[in-house]
Parts: structure tokens; C-alpha cells; sequence
């Protein structure tokens, strides 16, 4: 089983490509009314049938819902791949949702100094985005070549890497426990990336004794780090 958080223009390519292999998706979208509706008009399901195997007997079913309703999914289904075609960070949103962490935009500060300025293109609260070519506009089918085909730069180092090199072994001021964990975004086809779920399982094996973690979600050329804390 795959998911895909988000029913627009990327979460309609990413229908697309899964549904040539005829493997079981589910789409979640708060709007009903999102594209893959308007254009697949797929059964709309909950989550206690997709929990009935006598229930659900679609190969594609949609939920409304957002993160919350993602992250029970990925807790009860262990999906093979999650793809995150909405504009929040999917990897951090779940972990939070699992583990019981909050956004902490104090502690974005830490990782903005840790980041090299030139990597670092911009700041929601208390997410920090970063990219390999900052200065223009990349192509929205890149298929990740050696050489950027937007700068004609060699990209050797992918900003996963990067990222773990510059974060990891770092300890947030006041923090007691804290944990770094960078995901890869792996390429499905140009242009479409995704999550593996057993990504998510292994950081929040690696986060749930910590009391702040930075998450990262980075493919080779862009990414974005968030602070989290522990609830309390």
C-alpha cells in the first residue's frame, strides 16, 4: 500500500504513476473537492473500513483528512511509501503526530546557524528551507542527473548528505536528550519524490526518547529541517 498526502497537481501525477503498477493507495486531502476528485472521483473511505479487509476492496480510495488522519494510517497500515504533495513538512508532521512532539520555532535559530547561509533559502516558524540552487528556477521534471541541468554544476555531495554532515552530533542549548534525523527523499520517476515508511519507523524509534529532535526531509537538491519538541 502506498499514500498520498495531497490531492492536487502532484498528488494527481503521483495517482497516475501507482496506478499503472495496480498497487492499492489511498489518497488524503482535506478538500473534497481537490483535483484527483475531480478528475478520478475515487470511493471515498474511513479510516475504520480501511481498517476491514472485508470492507475495503478498492485498489484507490480516498479519505478526507490531513497529517493526524496520515499518521494513524502509517501507525496501523505501515504503508510502503508515503508521498508528500502538499506544502508542509510530511516527515516532521507524522513523527509529531506519532511521538508527541510540537513545532519549536526557538529552536530553528540553532539550525539556521548550523546550516551554511548559501544552503539556506528561506524560514516558516520553525522550519528552515534549504536548496542547492537557490538563485532559480529548477525544472519540475528533473530526473536528479550528476550534473545540475539548471547550473551545469556536479552534484556529488546530494543535500541529504549535506544536512546530516552539518546537524548531526549537535545539541540544542538547554536541550538534554536531542536526536538529528535526516530522510531521504527517494525518486519514484522525474520530478515525483516520496517517503519510505520504514524511514519514518526507524527516526521515531530514534526520537521518541529525546526531548527535541531537528527533522529533515531532503531529495538531492532540496529540503527542510524542522525543530521539534516534546510535548508536555
Amino acid at each position: 500500500m502506498d499514500i498520498i498526502i495531497g490531492g492536487g497537481t502532484y498528488g494527481e501525477r503521483a495517482l497516475a504513476k501507482i496506478r499503472k503498477t495496480d498497487g492499492p493507495v489511498i489518497v488524503i486531502d482535506n478538500d473534497p473537492s481537490c483535483s484527483v476528485q475531480k478528475n478520478y472521483g475515487l470511493p471515498v473511505a474511513t479510516l475504520e473500513q480501511i481498517s476491514d479487509p472485508e470492507e475495503r476492496q478498492q485498489e484507490a480510495c480516498f479519505i478526507p483528512g490531513g497529517i493526524a488522519e496520515a499518521a494513524q494510517i502509517v501507525a496501523t497500515h505501515r504503508p510502503e511509501r508515503i508521498f508528500p504533495t502538499v506544502p508542509v513538512h510530511v516527515s516532521a508532521g507524522i513523527l509529531s503526530e506519532l511521538a508527541e512532539f510540537e513545532p519549536e520555532p526557538a529552536g530553528a535559530d540553532e539550525i539556521s546557524e548550523r546550516i551554511p547561509e548559501r544552503l539556506v533559502v528561506g524560514r516558516n516558524g520553525a522550519d528552515i528551507y534549504c536548496s542547492l540552487n537557490p538563485d532559480r528556477l529548477c525544472n519540475p521534471d528533473c530526473p536528479e542527473p550528476p550534473i545540475c541541468p539548471v547550473t551545469g554544476e556536479r552534484r556529488d555531495l546530494p543535500l541529504w548528505s549535506l544536512l546530516r554532515n552539518h546537524l548531526s552530533g549537535a545539541v540544542p542549548e538547554g536541550a538534554d536528550t536531542h536526536i538529528t534525523v535526516i530522510i531521504q527523499s527517494r525518486q519514484c520517476g522525474p520530478g515525483l519524490g516520496y517517503i519510505r515508511c520504514s524511514d519514518i519507523f526507524a527516526a521515531m524509534e530514534d526520537i521518541c526518547e529525546a526531548d527535541t529532535a531537528w527533522i529533515g526531509t531532503a531529495c538531492k537538491c532540496h529540503g527542510v529541517v524542522t525543530a521539534l519538541r516534546k510535548k508536555v
